[in-house]
């Protein structure tokens, strides 16, 4: 069983009941670690554990967290790439990471807006991005553009079902 701080990375159905375990017994500590593995070497999404603590704490704060640990995440695999140490440190699908270099020499560095939102193959635009030697300031422009642009839109799909659902 693959656990993170107890929490069961593998069991999606239970998810939500671990993931309020986890922020109630972390805080944003557990929030952080969440998004930071989950940007770099475990394929599960954050976001239900990003709604979860839209219940629990303030978006700035969420915000703040979310930014910087999935930042972080992503200039490491950015660093690998760059540092053509991605056949060894990054687990990955070789195949698609060659689809993500398609998509960076074809569209540029503002496709890093969509890395966030692709399932599994956004994971692998950082390492790609590094692969191809774009300059680290576009890459971190672009990075921590989208990560806003995604963490906002979590959690304000989260405050509205949270009024929708009267809670």
């Amino acid at each position: 069983m693959l656990e993170l701080l107890g929490f069961n990375l593998l069991d999606s159905s239970a998810w939500l009941a671990q993931g309020q375990a986890l922020l109630a017994s972390y805080g944003l500590i557990g929030l952080f670690l969440v998004c930071f593995f989950s940007a770099s070497v475990l394929p599960f999404p954050s976001e239900p554990i990003i709604v979860i603590a839209a219940k629990f704490f303030d978006p700035i704060s969420i915000l703040a967290v979310v930014l910087v640990s999935s930042t972080i995440a992503a200039y490491i695999n950015y660093w690998v790439g760059y540092r053509g140490l991605h056949p060894f440190l990054v687990k990955r699908e070789e195949q698609e990471e060659h689809k993500a270099e398609k998509w960076i020499r074809k569209w540029g560095a503002p496709i890093l807006l969509a890395s966030p939102w692709i399932p599994f193959i956004g994971d692998l635009f950082p390492v790609a991005a590094g692969a191809l030697k774009m300059p680290a300031r576009t890459f971190l422009f672009w990075i921590i553009t989208a990560r806003i642009i995604k963490t906002l839109a979590v959690i304000g799909f989260a405050l509205g079902l949270f009024k929708l659902l009267g809670w």
